[in-house]
């Protein structure tokens, strides 16, 4: 019963790797590259019980559902960052024929509107969002702090405007309390979901990233099944944690949640 589970949302918005046949057939890269641009398993290691889950059901080459729906005919063209783009994070060109503009405006309504109205019509019974992504070891060439190493466990507030310091710091000691080394809002502060929900919305909410290196084999990109769920018993357990923190406080559910946690 949706009674019974606590007042917390996890977003999951670059799990899958789908991709329908008519855009399939368009695009240049193997089905492998298509695979590397998810964010492996997040589907698992945030599936949590006691919790709301929204998870995405297209790849984020579709339709990113974590960019902001505007200036996107701008972004297409700048190529790797936007709700739509024509080069992947590893640099490849994504498609043999470019989309007309009203196939990629079609793709932003039918996936990424979607998505985020399932998002609205659970706010109401919300008081934390947590938004779930994974992130790779090294930084991919298409960022601008290429070949940097990253830290276990990156948490993003969009510079404390989503989350308390002392909500955040609580996050960072529960992951490093069990060996993690964790850095806040670097390389990733979080970007249109949180923005969006949390930021503009006033509603409490992390984002979190988790290292690949962590669970997965970066090489073959093959999942080492225990330490994936090992994380998913301490994502459970983190939501617990947040539970108790926020009934605690009386942050009450909605979009004002912030006014309390604040």
């Amino acid at each position: 019963m949706a009674s019974e589970k606590y007042p917390i949302l996890i977003t999951i918005p670059h799990c899958s790797t789908f991709v329908p046949a008519d855009l399939r057939r368009m695009m240049e890269l193997t089905d492998a590259q298509i695979r590397r641009q998810c964010d492996p398993f997040t589907d698992v290691i945030f599936d949590v019980p006691k919790v709301h889950v929204v998870k995405a059901k297209i790849s984020r080459l579709v339709t990113d559902l974590n960019r902001a729906p505007d200036d996107i005919e701008m972004e297409y063209k700048l190529s790797n960052d936007g709700v739509v783009v024509s080069v992947d994070l590893d640099g490849n060109q994504i498609y043999k024929t470019p989309p007309s503009i009203k196939t990629i405006f079609d793709r932003v309504k039918r996936y990424h509107d979607t998505f985020h109205e399932k998002i609205e019509e659970i706010k109401p019974n919300i008081k934390f969002l947590i938004d779930g992504h994974s992130l790779r070891s090294v930084s991919p060439p298409t960022r601008s702090d290429a070949g940097t190493e990253r830290a276990d466990i990156v948490l993003g507030n969009r510079d404390f405007t989503t989350c308390t310091r002392n909500m955040t710091k609580k996050v960072m000691r529960f992951f490093q309390d069990r060996g993690y080394s964790v850095a806040i809002n670097d390389p990733y502060k979080g970007r249109y979901l949180i923005g969006y929900h949390c930021s503009r919305r006033h509603l409490p909410g992390i984002q979190i990233e988790i290292n690949e290196r962590l669970y997965i084999n970066e090489k073959t990109h093959r999942p080492h099944q225990d330490k994936m769920y090992d994380l998913r018993t301490i994502m459970a357990k983190l939501v617990d944690e947040i539970d108790e923190e926020i009934e605690k406080i009386g942050v009450p559910a909605g979009s004002r949640g912030q006014e309390r946690l604040f």
